[in-house]
């Protein structure tokens, strides 16, 4: 990758170290230390001058309506792909926006990313993605490897037709404000709402979608649904709206996209816990779906006892334990990775010590 790319990167958000295998894989919920409640969004306002030098320099804008907004993004992406022929391959255009919604401005008064992303060509653009999904696969790989779909098309070679298409794409995504709904430091907002959902539901044929039985829960009901879930009247879930408990197992054994859990993620939140304290399940039969129910456990920031389960959970009521085990699977495969890339970087070190040793003098 060019250097500027990687200047491009250097604006994100602190890359992560990778952790280590998260509780549920490991073993039972561990007990969490009190929790403080996160900041509230501010209702938005007109915008003042140093608001709108804020907007230019890369700071997301005030969303009246995140849902309204996400819907329009995913017509438009649809729209585009269909226009330029993309074909019937719709993980690729779901995965550009799912790459892009991973990533965020880390100095708002830096240069701005999504300028950057735009003035990229198309090669640039392919390499850029590939980084995203290996960055974020070294801090979860359980969940990028969930989400293979949406990206091991670019494992490939990408002619020059699908590059095109990528890349209108990422310019349609970016266009419409992407970045004003996910790329937000603060997780309640950029949990406003689910972004991939709609670009699923209009990229897909209304045949292919009662083929599936794919109907997602609009947002509002997700979120009014939330409301009693805290009861623990829909979900398995073990809440009280006065005091939820710490490490409870919040699961959906339906869950499209993940749209009921991030309302109740949201719902925590306004209660002041932090949904990282609580072990999060999802699992649905479709796997473009449990992908980006994956990817939307990173956007919305849900915490490290997260499992995604691509299964038919009426078939199998195991789905949950066995996705577990293939995240055991996942984080070892990830250590001995990285412990082989850290063998092979000392080995070169080495050799370049000792040729500068051995180097007869000038």
């Amino acid at each position: 990758m060019t250097q500027t790319q990687l200047d491009l990167f250097a604006d994100l958000a602190p890359e992560p170290k990778p952790i280590p295998v998260p509780a549920p894989f490991a073993g039972a919920p561990r007990e969490e230390t009190a929790l403080t409640a996160p900041s509230q969004p501010a209702r938005p306002q007109p915008a003042t001058p140093t608001q709108m030098q804020a907007r230019r320099s890369g700071r997301p804008r005030p969303v009246s309506d995140p849902h309204r907004l996400a819907l329009e993004i995913g017509e438009a992406v649809a729209a585009r792909w269909h226009n330029l022929h993309g074909g019937t391959a719709i993980e690729v255009p779901i995965g550009v926006v799912a790459a892009l919604a991973l990533i965020r401005q880390r100095d708002p008064s830096g240069p701005d990313l999504k300028g950057q992303i735009l003035a990229q060509d198309g090669p640039q653009m392919i390499a850029m993605l590939r980084e995203i999904w290996s960055t974020h696969w070294l801090h979860r790989p359980d969940l990028i490897d969930r989400a293979r779909i949406l990206h091991e098309w670019l494992n490939d070679d990408v002619d020059e037709c699908r590059m095109s298409a990528v890349r209108a794409v990422a310019e349609t995504t970016l266009k419409r404000g992407l970045f004003d709904l996910t790329g937000h430091e603060d997780p309640f907002l950029r949990s406003a709402t689910d972004v991939l959902s709609p670009a699923m539901m209009c990229l897909r044929s209304r045949g292919a979608q009662q083929g599936l039985g794919e109907f997602h829960t609009p947002p509002s009901v997700a979120e009014a649904m939330a409301d009693i879930v805290a009861a623990g009247q829909v979900m398995e879930i073990e809440l009280m709206v006065d005091e939820p408990k710490q490490g409870a197992h919040i699961h959906d054994p339906a869950a499209g996209s993940g749209g009921l859990l991030r309302a109740a993620a949201q719902h925590l939140r306004q209660r002041g816990h932090d949904p990282a304290a609580f072990q999060w399940s999802m699992v649905d039969i479709d796997q473009i779906a449990a992908a980006c129910c994956a990817v939307n456990a990173i956007i919305w920031e849900l915490g490290p006892r997260v499992t995604v389960a691509c299964a038919d959970s009426l078939a199998n009521p195991n789905a949950v334990d066995d996705a577990m085990k293939e995240a055991r699977a996942v984080f070892e495969h990830r250590d001995e990775v990285l412990d082989k890339a850290r063998i092979t970087a000392a080995i070169r070190r080495t050799q370049q010590l000792m040729e500068q040793v051995l180097s007869p003098a000038a």
